[in-house]
């Protein structure tokens, strides 16, 4: 929510975006937890983050978004 807010008021001489795998890693570790069952639910938990952090970083993320998405 705050790299969205930051990107969608703008004004940086660079592109503001996450700089740490943590943005990325959380959600997908916690859905695998080691089994081998749940790699598809960890693959689509990366697939999630990546697609909500993409948006922070042009500044179109929001919790509506973040809810479809999960779904």
């Amino acid at each position: 929510a705050h790299l969205s807010r930051m990107n969608e008021i703008g004004g940086f001489p660079w592109q503001m975006t996450f700089s740490y795998g943590r943005a990325l890693q959380a959600a997908p570790q916690k859905a695998w937890s080691g089994k081998d069952d749940n790699v598809a639910a960890a693959q689509a938990a990366f697939l999630h983050r990546a697609q909500m952090n993409g948006l922070a970083s042009q500044g179109k993320w929001n919790e509506v978004l973040e809810r479809q998405h999960a779904a």
